[in-house]
């Protein structure tokens, strides 16, 4: 226990001096100053010295100890409560009180805008010819598997053309290293990498961040067969943050993974039905689960790799009159929520969060742009849903509300 240093001012004496004795008092002056000066030493030991604390003091001090860790415990959780409080702000619309992470406030517009393509398809810059996928990365900028125009093309953001960043920009096909043959699906992983899924050349191209020609990291190109070092038909593509690549390889009826600088697959999935597959998504936070796009059932199954039989199956959707029917692409938004484009029923299905009933989000409809046959889907970093219908060469952007 701490104690005070208190200055201590000891009093001087002040004698009377006669001339008669004046030797006398010089003396009993001296004795006192020494006197004094011995006391204050005394003093001063004692202010300075500790002084052992008593069994009362001991005892209560372990109780203000006890009671400082309860404060701190219960200052933690105040803080812990204030910090989920702002989160929650953070995500509530001027006109609702409840959290945006919520499903009943995920909305969009349900009239869209057309962002890319024309109304006509074709090879020129502003338009497509059978686009198959979308990306969109983290500035917002929209990239596009244009099929049959054996290119990708790269939208920014507000751009009426676009330009091609892999295959040849005039349409033509090819299998070189700056070639493609109909890519059908892409991503990219966290260092800027591009992986182009080559249907009809059966292979994977990576592109390093601002070059048009590409390495072959998975496949043989030109070659199908069922061999693991070879593909066929493949039709959907996934990176994870090891930069290894999970493909769906569909007339082998099968899913793999080829890790890095491998010279053949591993086989993670095999099921007789795969080759309805159309499209696969990683699981965030885990190393070995899988959602399928299954077109045979109508549904999304969650597959662990190595089983033989999906563990979880979503299908159901709250509408009396259509559950999935053909189901193509899906995307997870940031608070775990899974949508996935229902093409034969013409619109997008969410299903949120640790629920296995979905909600229509988006259609189409009588007026704006066609959501019809919708086979694939991104959001931009404000939520933006952007769609792409199967027939119409246009992507279609729902602005959230």
């Amino acid at each position: 226990m701490e104690r005070k240093q208190q200055q201590q001012r000891v009093p001087q004496v002040q004698l009377q001096v006669h001339p008669r004795r004046h030797r006398l008092q010089q003396l009993q002056l001296a004795q006192v100053r020494v006197h004094q000066q011995a006391a204050l030493q005394v003093v001063q030991a004692q202010v300075h010295q500790p002084v052992p604390l008593q069994p009362v003091q001991v005892h209560q001090q372990a109780l203000l100890r006890l009671v400082q860790a309860q404060v701190h415990q219960h200052q933690q959780a105040l803080l812990q409560r204030a910090l989920q409080l702002a989160l929650h702000r953070q995500h509530v619309t001027s006109t609702t009180t409840t959290a945006f992470n919520s499903c009943n406030n995920l909305r969009w517009n349900q009239i869209g805008q057309i962002v890319a393509g024309t109304t006509t398809h074709g090879s020129g810059a502003s338009q497509l010819d059978t686009p198959t996928c979308l990306y969109i990365d983290n500035n917002n900028t929209l990239y596009i598997c244009d099929n049959n125009n054996n290119r990708v093309q790269k939208w920014v953001q507000g751009a009426t053309t676009g330009t091609t960043v892999a295959g040849d920009n005039t349409g033509n096909q090819g299998s070189t290293s700056a070639l493609l043959n109909n890519p059908i699906d892409l991503t990219f992983d966290q260092n800027g990498f591009m992986y182009v899924l080559d249907y009809s050349n059966y292979r994977v191209q990576k592109f390093a961040p601002g070059s048009t020609s590409g390495t072959t990291v998975a496949g043989t190109t030109g070659s199908n067969s069922g061999a693991l070092t070879k593909l066929d038909k493949p039709t959907a593509i996934g990176v994870d943050n090891n930069s290894n690549i999970y493909i769906l390889d569909t007339n082998n009826k099968r899913l793999v993974e080829w890790i890095p600088n491998a010279t053949s697959g591993t086989l993670l999935i095999s099921d007789n039905d795969m080759d309805k597959d159309y499209d696969i998504l990683l699981v965030p936070n885990s190393s070995n689960q899988i959602y399928i796009s299954d077109q045979n059932s109508n549904l999304i199954g969650l597959w662990t790799f190595g089983a033989s039989s999906q563990s979880m199956s979503l299908q159901t959707v709250n509408d009396s009159q259509h559950n999935l029917n053909n189901p193509t692409r899906m995307i997870l938004d940031p608070y775990g929520n899974l949508y996935v484009a229902d093409r034969d029923n013409d619109r997008i299905v969410m299903f949120c969060a640790n629920s296995t009933v979905g909600i229509v989000v988006a259609e189409d409809g009588s007026s704006g742009p066609s959501l019809k046959k919708p086979i694939d889907l991104a959001f931009d970093s404000d939520l933006n849903l952007y769609v792409l219908p199967k027939d119409s060469d246009q992507v279609v952007k729902l602005s959230r509300i």
